[in-house]
């Protein structure tokens, strides 16, 4: 019984974290594009359409990823999270206000947040 509940967690990703395929996002990509960075963006304000890659995905899941401060993320998407997060508050410092009005309205997980932008693993 141990074996099988072992083999179910380990093929069982998608249950308990992101799945997989939000790994293959191309962060850089978006965050040197101002017009697609804008998109993204847009679409998590619900000021634009979710026309992009995954965008659709990421704004159904925020809500979650901030209050867990990406506590479902795979490592990979931690990375790219946090570096997506970096370029908000150090370039777009307007949008992560928005952001926050619209997601984290009370301050709640804003040390959350923060402690998770500073885990550098």
């Amino acid at each position: 019984m141990f074996l099988f509940i072992i083999s179910f967690l380990m093929l069982s990703p998608g249950i308990f974290g992101y799945d997989e395929k939000y790994d293959s996002v191309d962060v850089d990509k978006i965050i040197s594009d101002d017009a697609l960075f804008l998109a993204y963006i847009n679409c998590f304000l619900d000021k634009g359409p979710c026309d992009n890659e995954y965008a659709q995905d990421y704004r159904e899941m925020l809500p979650e990823v901030i209050a867990t401060a990406c506590g479902k993320c795979t490592e990979i998407q931690k990375k790219k999270l946090r570096k997506f997060i970096s370029v908000i508050f150090e370039k777009k410092t307007a949008l992560a206000v928005e952001l926050q009005a619209k997601y984290d309205p009370e301050s709640k997980f804003q040390d959350k947040i923060a402690a998770f932008l500073k885990d550098d693993n």
